[in-house]
């Protein structure tokens, strides 16, 4: 009795870590405002642009702000404007790059960052979201090139380090990865991004200690990470630390309510564990 509940314990670990790991985060910049308050930024740049039409700027700006707030149409609209005005701005396919690599239309952001690199060849940032585009379409060779020029050119943009160490990573480079990570804390000590990759990385290497230790970080820099609180849960689980792991899905139901996903995973795990409680008594 006591090894086949310890079989479905075991099972029941496989389980949950199948559908709750979570995948690594690519680090970004975008803008750390509310979305009221981004609002109301936007109605200040459209009363600048009645009265500087003609002024890129202005609409780059806005542009961005509509993408912070995911209204993706308005800020190709917006983008578009930029570039009948200044149609060889290296920022304008750029940004427009951006748009469509957040709408997954991969072709279109390889175009405009094509673009852009050509008008401005050694723009650290734009070989950053190229390298973070050629991940996303399996070209990992292609990534890693785009994310060292990222670094040749800017030996100081930590979110290149951060990306580049995913790649590693899913190269199994799992050493050259952390050093990435580690890299990127140096270079700015807020880097909830880079701790939860470290930690991810950490787990894989069955390093749960220092795997813990790295989520925490990333929890305690961003309180509402629920991904960390997901992924430290699975270590506890890992270590038949059951309570832990309890206490930290709860928390991540309580910041993400409403991820259909995450919930769907979590009642077909409930399922499964009732179908095997309800296989065990069987066996009294």
């Amino acid at each position: 009795m006591k090894e086949y509940k310890q079989y479905l314990k075991q099972i029941f670990t496989v389980l949950l870590i199948t559908f709750l790991v979570q995948p690594l985060v690519f680090a970004g910049n975008n803008i750390r405002l509310t979305d009221t308050q981004i609002i109301k930024k936007i109605k200040k740049y459209d009363k600048k642009i009645e009265r500087h039409p003609n002024k890129v700027k202005l609409y780059l700006e806005r542009g961005y702000l509509k993408f912070c707030l995911k209204d993706y149409g308005s800020a190709l609209e917006d983008y578009g404007l930029a570039e009948d005005i200044e149609p060889k701005n290296a920022n304008i396919f750029y940004s427009r790059g951006q748009v469509w690599l957040a709408r997954k239309n991969y072709n279109f952001a390889l175009d405009d960052f094509n673009k852009a690199v050509k008008l401005n060849p050694k723009d650290a940032k734009i070989y950053l979201s190229r390298g973070i585009l050629k991940y996303k379409m399996n070209d990992n060779r292609g990534a890693m090139s785009d994310l060292n020029l990222a670094i040749k050119y800017n030996k100081r943009l930590n979110n290149a380090y951060i990306n580049r160490g995913i790649v590693k990573d899913s190269l199994k480079n799992y050493n050259g990865a952390l050093a990435d990570y580690q890299k990127a804390i140096k270079l700015c000590k807020y880097s909830p991004d880079a701790y939860y990759n470290m930690g991810l990385t950490n787990f894989k290497l069955n390093e749960y200690d220092e795997a813990i230790d790295n989520f925490t970080k990333a929890i305690e820099q961003n309180p509402n990470f629920a991904k960390a609180y997901y992924q430290r849960g699975l270590v506890y689980l890992k270590l038949d630390n059951q309570q832990f792991a309890k206490d930290d899905f709860q928390k991540a139901r309580q910041i993400n309510p409403l991820d259909t996903k995450i919930k769907e995973s979590l009642d077909n795990l409930n399922q499964q564990l009732n179908d095997m409680l309800k296989e065990e008594k069987i066996y009294y």
